[in-house]
Protein backbone atom coordinates (compact mmCIF):
# COMPACT_ATOMS: atom_id res chain seq x y z
CA UNK A 1 0.00 0.00 0.00
CA UNK A 2 1.41 3.25 -0.33
CA UNK A 3 2.34 5.78 -0.40
CA UNK A 4 3.64 9.16 -0.46
CA UNK A 5 6.68 10.29 0.31
CA UNK A 6 9.82 8.22 0.33
CA UNK A 7 12.18 7.31 -2.57
CA UNK A 8 11.03 4.96 -5.18
CA UNK A 9 13.68 2.35 -5.48
CA UNK A 10 14.81 1.93 -9.32
CA UNK A 11 15.71 -2.14 -8.91
CA UNK A 12 13.39 -5.06 -8.50
CA UNK A 13 15.79 -7.21 -6.65
CA UNK A 14 16.42 -6.46 -3.29
CA UNK A 15 13.59 -3.70 -3.34
CA UNK A 16 12.06 -3.98 0.40
CA UNK A 17 9.16 -4.19 -1.15
CA UNK A 18 -11.25 2.25 7.77
CA UNK A 19 -14.75 1.86 9.71
CA UNK A 20 -17.98 0.99 10.33
CA UNK A 21 -20.68 -1.07 10.42
CA UNK A 22 -23.20 -0.77 13.04
CA UNK A 23 -23.31 0.58 16.44
CA UNK A 24 -20.63 -0.51 19.56
CA UNK A 25 -21.29 -0.28 23.00
CA UNK A 26 -21.09 3.17 24.40
CA UNK A 27 -17.96 3.93 25.76
CA UNK A 28 -18.19 5.71 29.17
CA UNK A 29 -14.11 5.46 29.59
CA UNK A 30 -12.03 8.93 29.68
CA UNK A 31 -10.72 9.71 25.99
CA UNK A 32 -7.33 8.13 26.15
CA UNK A 33 -4.08 9.92 23.95
CA UNK A 34 -1.30 7.70 22.67
CA UNK A 35 1.64 7.57 23.73
CA UNK A 36 4.54 9.91 21.85
CA UNK A 37 6.71 7.63 19.79
CA UNK A 38 10.05 6.82 21.43
CA UNK A 39 13.96 6.22 20.05
CA UNK A 40 13.56 3.06 21.46
CA UNK A 41 10.13 2.12 19.46
CA UNK A 42 9.49 -1.08 17.73
CA UNK A 43 9.10 -0.27 13.90
CA UNK A 44 6.24 -2.12 11.98
CA UNK A 45 5.45 -2.32 8.55
CA UNK A 46 2.44 -0.39 7.28
CA UNK A 47 1.73 1.05 3.56
CA UNK A 48 3.68 3.82 4.52
CA UNK A 49 6.78 1.27 4.99
CA UNK A 50 8.42 1.14 8.18
CA UNK A 51 6.95 3.31 10.69
CA UNK A 52 6.89 3.29 14.79
CA UNK A 53 4.37 0.72 16.41
CA UNK A 54 3.11 3.32 18.82
CA UNK A 55 1.74 5.17 15.85
CA UNK A 56 0.04 2.36 14.17
CA UNK A 57 -3.48 1.44 14.97
CA UNK A 58 -6.24 -0.64 15.44
CA UNK A 59 -9.69 0.21 14.88
CA UNK A 60 -12.64 -1.97 15.43
CA UNK A 61 -15.90 -2.27 14.57
CA UNK A 62 -18.59 0.43 15.47
CA UNK A 63 -15.76 3.22 15.64
CA UNK A 64 -14.21 5.99 13.07
CA UNK A 65 -11.63 8.18 12.47
CA UNK A 66 -11.78 12.08 12.53
CA UNK A 67 -9.04 14.78 12.12
CA UNK A 68 -9.72 18.18 14.63
CA UNK A 69 -7.19 20.88 14.84
CA UNK A 70 -4.64 18.42 13.22
CA UNK A 71 -5.25 15.55 15.82
CA UNK A 72 -6.31 12.10 14.91
CA UNK A 73 -9.18 10.91 16.61
CA UNK A 74 -10.67 7.51 17.05
CA UNK A 75 -14.49 8.00 17.72
CA UNK A 76 -17.40 6.06 18.56
CA UNK A 77 -19.61 6.13 16.02
CA UNK A 78 -22.82 5.47 17.82
CA UNK A 79 -22.40 8.53 20.09
CA UNK A 80 -20.10 10.90 18.09
CA UNK A 81 -17.97 10.66 21.07
CA UNK A 82 -13.88 10.76 20.76
CA UNK A 83 -12.46 7.62 22.93
CA UNK A 84 -9.07 8.21 21.77
CA UNK A 85 -6.78 10.60 20.71
CA UNK A 86 -4.11 9.19 17.97
CA UNK A 87 -2.07 12.02 18.10
CA UNK A 88 -0.73 15.23 15.87
CA UNK A 89 -0.29 14.33 12.22
CA UNK A 90 2.79 15.61 11.39
CA UNK A 91 4.53 16.79 8.04
CA UNK A 92 7.82 14.72 7.38
CA UNK A 93 11.13 16.30 6.64
CA UNK A 94 10.61 19.64 4.56
CA UNK A 95 13.73 18.84 2.49
CA UNK A 96 11.86 15.74 0.49
CA UNK A 97 11.31 16.36 -2.96
CA UNK A 98 8.86 15.15 -5.63
CA UNK A 99 9.96 13.71 -9.20
CA UNK A 100 8.21 15.19 -12.23
CA UNK A 101 6.50 13.32 -14.85
CA UNK A 102 8.78 15.04 -18.14
CA UNK A 103 5.34 13.97 -20.26
CA UNK A 104 3.06 15.61 -18.19
CA UNK A 105 1.03 18.70 -18.76
CA UNK A 106 1.93 21.03 -16.00
CA UNK A 107 -1.29 20.74 -13.49
CA UNK A 108 -1.66 18.88 -10.70
CA UNK A 109 -0.54 15.22 -12.34
CA UNK A 110 2.53 16.28 -13.42
CA UNK A 111 3.80 14.55 -9.96
CA UNK A 112 5.18 11.96 -9.47
CA UNK A 113 4.89 10.70 -5.83
CA UNK A 114 8.25 9.60 -4.41
CA UNK A 115 7.26 6.04 -2.51
CA UNK A 116 8.79 3.33 -0.79
CA UNK A 117 7.83 -0.13 -2.13
CA UNK A 118 5.49 0.82 -4.93
CA UNK A 119 6.67 -1.23 -7.62
CA UNK A 120 4.24 -0.77 -10.26
CA UNK A 121 1.02 1.24 -10.65
CA UNK A 122 -1.08 4.03 -12.51
CA UNK A 123 -2.21 7.14 -11.59
CA UNK A 124 -4.56 10.06 -12.34
CA UNK A 125 -5.00 13.41 -10.24
CA UNK A 126 -8.54 14.91 -10.80
CA UNK A 127 -7.96 18.01 -12.85
CA UNK A 128 -11.07 19.92 -11.02
CA UNK A 129 -11.54 20.16 -6.85
CA UNK A 130 -14.94 21.86 -7.57
CA UNK A 131 -15.96 18.67 -8.87
CA UNK A 132 -14.83 15.66 -6.45
CA UNK A 133 -14.15 11.78 -6.91
CA UNK A 134 -17.53 10.72 -5.14
CA UNK A 135 -16.54 7.10 -6.04
CA UNK A 136 -13.76 4.67 -6.85
CA UNK A 137 -14.05 1.00 -7.14
CA UNK A 138 -11.87 -1.49 -8.59
CA UNK A 139 -12.27 -5.52 -8.57
CA UNK A 140 -9.96 -8.34 -8.81
CA UNK A 141 -9.71 -11.92 -8.35
CA UNK A 142 -7.00 -13.19 -5.19
CA UNK A 143 -4.23 -14.63 -6.96
CA UNK A 144 -2.24 -17.59 -6.73
CA UNK A 145 0.08 -17.59 -4.25
CA UNK A 146 4.09 -16.86 -4.18
CA UNK A 147 5.76 -20.29 -5.87
CA UNK A 148 8.59 -18.78 -2.82
CA UNK A 149 6.97 -17.93 0.26
CA UNK A 150 9.79 -16.29 2.29
CA UNK A 151 9.58 -13.34 4.22
CA UNK A 152 8.09 -11.16 1.50
CA UNK A 153 4.83 -8.86 1.99
CA UNK A 154 2.92 -7.80 -1.22
CA UNK A 155 0.01 -5.22 -1.14
CA UNK A 156 -2.67 -4.86 -3.75
CA UNK A 157 -5.02 -2.11 -3.77
CA UNK A 158 -6.58 0.77 -5.44
CA UNK A 159 -6.25 4.25 -3.11
CA UNK A 160 -7.25 7.93 -2.67
CA UNK A 161 -4.81 10.54 -1.99
CA UNK A 162 -5.20 13.83 -1.01
CA UNK A 163 -1.78 14.69 -3.41
CA UNK A 164 1.42 14.00 -2.86
CA UNK A 165 3.16 16.53 -0.68
CA UNK A 166 4.20 15.02 2.96
CA UNK A 167 1.63 15.85 4.74
CA UNK A 168 -0.97 14.25 2.58
CA UNK A 169 -3.18 10.72 3.57
CA UNK A 170 -3.94 7.51 1.68
CA UNK A 171 -7.17 5.51 2.08
CA UNK A 172 -7.47 2.10 0.64
CA UNK A 173 -8.98 -1.37 0.50
CA UNK A 174 -5.66 -3.93 0.65
CA UNK A 175 -4.89 -6.93 -0.46
CA UNK A 176 -2.13 -8.53 1.48
CA UNK A 177 0.36 -11.48 1.53
CA UNK A 178 2.90 -11.81 4.29
CA UNK A 179 2.95 -9.92 7.43
CA UNK A 180 2.08 -6.01 7.98
CA UNK A 181 1.73 -4.38 11.52
CA UNK A 182 -2.23 -5.24 10.90
CA UNK A 183 -0.76 -9.29 11.53
CA UNK A 184 -1.27 -11.96 8.54
CA UNK A 185 1.30 -14.60 7.73
CA UNK A 186 1.85 -16.81 4.39
CA UNK A 187 -1.85 -16.34 3.23
CA UNK A 188 -4.05 -13.43 1.25
CA UNK A 189 -6.12 -11.05 3.63
CA UNK A 190 -7.63 -7.91 3.14
CA UNK A 191 -7.96 -4.82 5.32
CA UNK A 192 -8.55 -1.21 5.25
CA UNK A 193 -6.25 1.28 6.16
CA UNK A 194 -6.05 4.96 6.36
CA UNK A 195 -2.60 6.50 6.66
CA UNK A 196 -0.36 9.79 7.13
CA UNK A 197 3.38 10.32 7.19
CA UNK A 198 2.98 9.80 10.92
CA UNK A 199 0.03 7.48 12.14
CA UNK A 200 -1.13 4.73 10.51
CA UNK A 201 -5.05 2.81 11.20
CA UNK A 202 -6.58 -0.39 9.83
CA UNK A 203 -9.43 -2.29 10.63
CA UNK A 204 -10.00 -6.31 11.50
CA UNK A 205 -7.28 -8.58 9.30
CA UNK A 206 -9.97 -11.27 7.21
CA UNK A 207 -8.12 -13.91 5.06
CA UNK A 208 -8.90 -14.89 1.80
CA UNK A 209 -8.63 -17.74 -0.38
CA UNK A 210 -7.03 -17.29 -3.98
CA UNK A 211 -9.98 -17.37 -6.30
CA UNK A 212 -11.65 -15.32 -4.16
CA UNK A 213 -13.56 -12.14 -6.08
CA UNK A 214 -12.96 -8.73 -4.72
CA UNK A 215 -14.19 -5.26 -5.01
CA UNK A 216 -12.50 -2.41 -3.28
CA UNK A 217 -14.77 0.69 -2.85
CA UNK A 218 -13.96 4.13 -1.25
CA UNK A 219 -16.66 6.59 -1.07
CA UNK A 220 -17.37 10.28 -0.38
CA UNK A 221 -19.47 10.25 2.66
CA UNK A 222 -19.10 14.31 3.75
CA UNK A 223 -18.51 17.52 2.77
CA UNK A 224 -18.30 20.67 4.33
CA UNK A 225 -16.46 24.02 2.40
CA UNK A 226 -13.09 22.39 2.28
CA UNK A 227 -13.76 19.27 5.22
CA UNK A 228 -14.53 15.78 3.43
CA UNK A 229 -15.38 12.34 4.78
CA UNK A 230 -14.75 9.37 3.24
CA UNK A 231 -15.15 5.27 3.63
CA UNK A 232 -13.32 2.68 2.33
CA UNK A 233 -14.23 -1.23 2.46
CA UNK A 234 -14.69 -3.96 0.34
CA UNK A 235 -18.21 -4.88 -0.94
CA UNK A 236 -19.80 -8.49 1.44
CA UNK A 237 -20.88 -8.83 4.84
CA UNK A 238 -17.70 -10.92 5.47
CA UNK A 239 -15.51 -7.83 5.29
CA UNK A 240 -17.30 -5.27 7.51
CA UNK A 241 -14.89 -6.00 9.96
CA UNK A 242 -12.68 -4.46 7.77
CA UNK A 243 -13.95 -1.14 7.29
CA UNK A 244 -12.50 2.19 7.61
CA UNK A 245 -14.33 5.59 7.84
CA UNK A 246 -12.91 8.92 8.55
CA UNK A 247 -13.84 12.71 8.39
CA UNK A 248 -12.65 16.45 8.53
CA UNK A 249 -9.84 15.51 5.95
CA UNK A 250 -8.70 17.11 2.74
CA UNK A 251 -10.49 16.14 -0.62
CA UNK A 252 -9.27 13.30 -2.10
CA UNK A 253 -8.38 14.13 -5.89
CA UNK A 254 -5.69 11.78 -6.60
CA UNK A 255 -6.13 8.10 -7.42
CA UNK A 256 -3.98 5.07 -7.79
CA UNK A 257 -3.89 1.82 -8.57
CA UNK A 258 -1.08 -0.30 -6.92
CA UNK A 259 1.50 -3.13 -6.59
CA UNK A 260 3.61 -2.52 -3.29
CA UNK A 261 5.74 -5.07 -1.70
CA UNK A 262 8.84 -5.43 0.44
CA UNK A 263 11.15 -7.98 0.99
CA UNK A 264 11.09 -9.16 -2.42
CA UNK A 265 14.49 -10.20 -3.67
CA UNK A 266 13.73 -12.79 -6.32
CA UNK A 267 10.71 -11.30 -8.19
CA UNK A 268 10.22 -14.55 -10.26
CA UNK A 269 9.51 -16.74 -7.73
CA UNK A 270 8.48 -14.29 -4.55
CA UNK A 271 5.28 -12.66 -6.51
CA UNK A 272 2.08 -14.36 -7.09
CA UNK A 273 2.50 -17.68 -9.50
CA UNK A 274 0.85 -16.35 -12.39
CA UNK A 275 1.45 -14.26 -15.20
CA UNK A 276 -0.67 -10.78 -14.24
CA UNK A 277 -3.44 -9.55 -12.01
CA UNK A 278 -6.12 -8.01 -14.09
CA UNK A 279 -7.93 -5.14 -11.85
CA UNK A 280 -11.02 -4.83 -13.55
CA UNK A 281 -14.89 -3.10 -13.14
CA UNK A 282 -12.79 0.28 -12.31
CA UNK A 283 -15.47 2.75 -11.94
CA UNK A 284 -14.63 6.20 -10.60
CA UNK A 285 -17.81 8.93 -10.50
CA UNK A 286 -18.01 12.62 -9.62
CA UNK A 287 -21.88 13.04 -8.71
CA UNK A 288 -23.25 10.52 -11.09
CA UNK A 289 -20.79 11.22 -13.93
CA UNK A 290 -17.90 8.98 -14.99
CA UNK A 291 -15.15 11.63 -16.02
CA UNK A 292 -12.87 11.15 -18.64
CA UNK A 293 -10.03 10.21 -17.35
CA UNK A 294 -5.97 9.26 -18.43
CA UNK A 295 -3.65 7.19 -16.47
CA UNK A 296 -0.34 7.34 -15.93
CA UNK A 297 2.02 4.51 -15.48
CA UNK A 298 5.38 3.68 -13.17
CA UNK A 299 7.00 1.25 -11.98
CA UNK A 300 10.39 0.53 -10.15
CA UNK A 301 12.19 -0.71 -13.07
CA UNK A 302 11.47 0.32 -16.68
CA UNK A 303 13.32 -3.06 -17.82
CA UNK A 304 12.00 -5.72 -15.60
CA UNK A 305 8.71 -6.30 -14.49
CA UNK A 306 6.27 -5.96 -12.64
CA UNK A 307 4.76 -3.47 -14.44
CA UNK A 308 1.16 -1.54 -14.80
CA UNK A 309 -0.54 -1.78 -17.81
CA UNK A 310 -3.45 -0.07 -19.13
CA UNK A 311 -5.68 -2.26 -20.73
CA UNK A 312 -8.90 -0.19 -21.02
CA UNK A 313 -8.73 3.64 -19.79
CA UNK A 314 -12.39 3.39 -19.50
CA UNK A 315 -13.82 5.31 -16.10
CA UNK A 316 -16.66 3.58 -15.67
CA UNK A 317 -15.65 0.01 -17.19
CA UNK A 318 -11.81 -0.01 -17.21
CA UNK A 319 -8.79 -2.31 -16.61
CA UNK A 320 -5.19 -2.12 -15.44
CA UNK A 321 -2.98 -5.17 -15.59
CA UNK A 322 -0.24 -5.75 -13.21
CA UNK A 323 2.15 -8.02 -14.93
CA UNK A 324 4.92 -10.03 -12.90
Amino acid sequence: MRTLRHTLLAATAGIAIFAFTGCAKENSSPAKTSAPATANDEMVLTPEGYMAKSKVHFLDEGYGLRVENGRLKKIDLRSGNMVEDFGEIKEKNASINLNRDPSASGKKNDIVPEVQGWIAYTYWSNPSTSTPVTSFSTSWTVPAVPSKQSSQTIFLFNGMQDGTSSSSYIIQPVLQWGSSAAGGGKYWAVTNWYVTSSTAVYGKLVEVSPGTALTGVMKQTAVSGSSYGYSSSFTGSAYTSTNITVTGVPQAYWLAETLESYGVTKPATEYPNQANIALTGIDILEGSTNPSITWTTAQASNVAAPKATVVSGSSSNGTVDISF
